[in-house]
């Protein structure tokens, strides 16, 4: 009997890390969890680059806007924040349904487990910043592990022209097991601590949600396209154009959900298990995420994702295994070319089921040690 608590980024408000946060629940508790609950990070100190504060974030964010304003979306962007803003009381809203505590929350558990998403991805701007929490310095736990954890776009070369290689070793160091989710991730701790950490997928891909797909009902709409993408990630003209002029030959609407944009036919603000209804009904999806290509993975839709620089190792590393690294859309493989061929969904699952075996057997083995 244990009572598990989930270190991870369930409060950030966006589909895949809330939906990634249900699926490690439920993984756990059908591999023998008594409870689980989610632990909130705290907050430790700002790297340098990577600060949300002072003077170069200001800078960054005031030429930002003058870039906004000389663009002329100023109109645009205004729409697009209080879209954001409905986006983000939709989700809060369903926190309940998680299970999340008020913040801050720190319960004192027998495992608690770290991951998945970038939880070990300190090279960014957060609002908690780089603390050894994240890598498994959990004082309310007995015993601490990690699932699919990554490192996100944080090199190893980073890691050590910040200095601090030796608390995140020393932090992982009390794990009992390391699972990290791709290859930079795993190269990583090796290089850190010696060990060797087991790959594990995405919980989102793990767990399934077979059941919350077929209990998903229609939605009002048909012939349509499922555009998935980040706020105002999409912005390049040729891009936009390349998407609208599909739509158009192929005679279907435009649906944007988690971001609007002017240029497509609706925007939609769902739940996160709503979410699959609109996957599962539409036609085509057109990804931006990582998350949202394992929607189209699980709810096996045909796709195809733009795949960004800082995004392209995780998405690749995730694709190969299926033989679907072709969806990526690059120069020489436009959105006309991936949807002129078919995934073979049959052979994608049978591929898939034994790394969902393998993701249940090392779960278990976190119980029954």
């Amino acid at each position: 009997m244990k009572k598990v608590g989930i270190l991870s980024m369930q409060r950030v408000i966006n589909y895949g890390s809330y939906l990634q946060a249900y699926a490690l629940k439920q993984l756990l508790l059908q591999q023998g969890a008594t409870s689980v609950e989610y632990i909130d990070i705290i907050r430790g100190k700002k790297l340098k680059g990577y600060q949300s504060s002072g003077f170069p974030y200001y800078l960054s964010r005031l030429k930002a806007l003058l870039k906004i304003i000389a663009a002329g979306r100023i109109i645009e962007k205004r729409k697009t924040l209080c879209f954001m803003k409905q986006v983000s009381k939709k989700l809060q809203e369903a926190w309940k349904e998680l299970g999340l505590k008020d913040y801050p929350y720190y319960p004192p558990v027998d495992l608690a487990v770290v991951g998945s998403d970038e939880v070990f991805h300190c090279c960014q701007s957060t609002s908690w910043g780089f603390t050894t929490q994240l890598y498994g310095n959990i004082k309310e736990a007995k015993e601490v592990v990690s699932y699919a954890a990554s490192f996100g776009g944080t090199k190893l070369q980073d890691i050590f022209r910040l200095g601090i290689g030796e608390e995140i070793a020393k932090s992982l160091r009390r794990m009992k097991y390391i699972s990290v989710r791709d290859d930079n991730s795993h190269k990583i701790v090796k290089n850190l601590t010696g060990r060797e950490a087991e790959i594990n997928l995405d919980p989102v891909l793990a767990y399934g949600f077979k059941q919350e797909i077929v209990n998903s009902g229609p939605v009002d709409e048909n012939n349509y396209i499922l555009l998935y993408s980040y706020p105002d990630r999409i912005n390049d003209k040729k891009e936009i154009k390349a998407i609208k002029d599909f739509a158009k030959r192929t005679g279907k609407k435009l649906i944007c959900v988690m971001s609007r944009y002017d240029w497509c036919d609706r925007a939609i603000i769902p739940t996160p298990l709503e979410l699959f209804s609109w996957f599962k009904n539409a036609d085509l999806v057109i990804s931006e995420t990582f998350h949202g290509t394992i929607f189209s993975i699980i709810t096996e839709r045909q796709f195809a994702t733009i795949g960004r620089e800082s995004a392209l190792p995780k998405l690749t590393s995730m694709l190969q295994p299926y033989g679907l690294t072709d969806r990526l859309v690059s120069k020489d493989n436009s959105i006309d070319k991936i949807f002129s061929n078919s995934i073979d969904y049959i052979g994608v699952n049978e591929k898939l089921g034994p790394l969902r075996e393998k993701a249940y057997q090392y779960i278990t083995k976190i119980f029954q040690s």
